[in-house]
């Protein structure tokens, strides 16, 4: 994010020496660069960070990925008390390709609590109540990323008939801009979100916004890595730099950097979490939450679902 962005390199760049670029683009631009520089022998990039299904469906099967995983030699990163998961959650089959830098719990709305009382939403159907129809904005879930995400999960739980009801019968604006959706809660335009950016959703907190997160009981939370999966190309152009750059983002220095920056929770349990404007993504110890970023899940259920509700929409 943009925050990385500016900060990063000089924290880095006076820690060790070494010039860190970071490129900000769209994730599915970055990958076909990825391929095309690939085909080309001629890389540029060393070390990737996006969300799970651009590399678990399109860099992992073509073979433009190195492990991680043998290159890690802090022993800070190898005290299995710090993480999460009990060691580096690394989320692909091999359990050594793509490390999960963050873990978000998803509320299943925001609401903007000046026009919108977030207790209405008790169950799944309030957001049915005609009352709402043309009040709610949803990131559009007919292209990859968090609105299909979002979308065919409720789908996965509630059904065809739900999300047809909340998206056509309730007519939903869809919108492919973040900024503009978050804008739009707050403005009380659109009063209510989903798939909204987490890091926008702090933003609007730190602006006053009073934006309450919904989350009804008749469906598990899920949780989701956002853009914080971190792979290590093959043939990296800078591969010293790119090593030392991974084994120092996973330290505890390095996972509370990245933590602070992009207001999302981390996979290391050792850092401190005061700082973030959205605790509601804070995973619970003890709760159990449906993993969207699974890779059985994205490389089997997850298509196929994206599929059927893109057919679904344009019914």
């Amino acid at each position: 994010g943009t925050g990385m962005r500016k900060r990063l390199p000089g924290i880095f760049k006076k820690k060790f020496g070494v010039d860190v670029e970071i490129i900000v683009t769209p994730s599915r631009q970055a990958a076909q660069r990825a391929i095309r520089e690939a085909a080309a022998g001629a890389g540029t990039m060393d070390v990737f960070s996006t969300g799970q299904s651009t590399l678990i469906r399109v860099l992992y099967p073509r073979g433009l990925l190195a492990p991680i995983k043998p290159i890690l030699i802090i022993p800070d990163i190898k005290d299995k008390s710090v993480w999460q998961t009990g060691e580096p959650w690394f989320i692909d089959d091999k359990r050594s390709y793509m490390f999960r830098i963050v873990d978000l719990v998803i509320p299943m709305a925001f609401v903007n609590a000046k026009y919108v009382d977030p207790n209405a939403f008790k169950t799944t159907k309030d957001f049915l109540d005609p009352k709402w129809a043309g009040k709610i904005i949803v990131y559009d879930p007919t292209r990859p990323g968090p609105g299909s995400n979002a979308v065919s999960y409720y789908m996965r739980q509630k059904g065809e008939k739900f999300v047809i009801d909340l998206i056509k019968g309730q007519k939903a604006k869809l919108t492919r801009n973040r900024r503009q959706l978050v804008d739009w809660l707050a403005q009380g335009r659109y009063p209510i979100a989903f798939a909204a950016s987490i890091n926008e959703i702090s933003r609007l907190r730190r602006e006053g916004f009073k934006i309450a997160a919904v989350q009804p009981t008749d469906i598990m939370p899920y949780d989701a890595p956002g853009s914080g999966v971190l792979v290590l190309l093959k043939n990296a152009p800078h591969p010293k730099a790119a090593h030392l750059f991974l084994n120092w983002i996973m330290t505890k220095e390095g996972m509370q950097l990245y933590q602070d920056l992009e207001g999302m929770p981390v996979t290391r349990t050792d850092v401190d979490r005061s700082s973030l404007m959205v605790p509601e993504t804070i995973p619970k110890p003890g709760v159990k939450y449906f993993d969207t970023a699974d890779y059985y899940y994205v490389t089997k259920e997850s298509k196929m679902l994206f599929g059927k509700l893109k057919a679904l929409l344009k019914r």
